[in-house]
């Protein structure tokens, strides 16, 4: 019903995509050929076992996995970080088209419900968003998205268990090691007897480096989480 009002206050007279004319909403917020794009981009080529990231060659784990194996116990993404995939998140993260988050949190819940090593799940967690961000944006985009994967796989989301307990500069141009000394001891957990032995669902927009994903999970263990799994919209190649 909220959806459906949305689509009736909110309609959409062109693909949140490529922008081609036409009506959509929030089951459908793109075109034909674009959802058949996506499609294609998903099967473009073999993914690592272990982080989900987009691979080339025989190996079954991409480079990173191989040298030193991430602690989380799997982590997939809907799609690579590319093309329609990439576009999609950036509408939604810098242009506020918030609408957007619930197709793709659905069609993050299916990839959820399709890989039988992310069950059993006790709990959802959203990677908590900077308050620069927050102060920016005026929402956690991963948050919405969590809360669409709750609704399809009907496991409790909570986001206010892990938080962001230190400010940090943008990732995005930083390498990998300084990723991670970025983002050391930057989440927090409120309140660890509510993760005790649960099996967690992380959640958050792309999968790069794996940074943000290996320390919140980090978190999370050392918290006392049983067994922590990582699900995003898109990923990065992992050669």
């Amino acid at each position: 019903m909220q959806n459906l009002l949305l689509d009736i206050i909110f309609p959409q007279h062109c693909c949140s995509i490529c922008r081609k004319p036409g009506r959509f909403g929030t089951k459908s917020p793109w075109c034909k050929q674009c959802t058949e794009g996506m499609q294609e981009l998903k099967q473009s080529s073999p993914i690592c076992d272990k982080c989900g990231k987009y691979i080339n060659g025989p190996n079954s784990f991409c480079a990173d996995c191989s040298s030193e194996e991430p602690i989380f116990h799997i982590a997939r993404a809907v799609g690579p970080y590319n093309d329609s995939f990439r576009i999609a998140i950036k509408v939604l993260k810098f242009l506020g088209r918030r609408f957007l988050s619930v197709r793709m949190g659905q069609m993050m819940a299916e990839t959820v419900l399709a890989e039988q090593r992310f069950w059993p799940l006790d709990l959802i967690i959203p990677v908590p968003a900077s308050k620069g961000h927050l102060e920016q944006r005026g929402f956690n985009q991963t948050e919405l998205l969590a809360n669409q994967i709750a609704k399809k796989i009907k496991v409790k989301m909570a986001a206010d268990i892990l938080k962001r307990v230190k400010e940090t500069p943008s990732q995005r141009e930083l390498s990998k090691p300084e990723r991670e000394k970025n983002l050391l001891c930057a989440f927090e957990v409120c309140d660890s007897r509510r993760i005790s032995g649960k099996n967690i669902l992380l959640v958050d927009d792309v999968y790069t480096t794996g940074s943000t994903s290996k320390e919140c999970t980090r978190t999370l263990l050392e918290a006392g989480a049983a067994k922590v799994s990582v699900i995003t919209w898109a990923t990065g190649c992992g050669f």
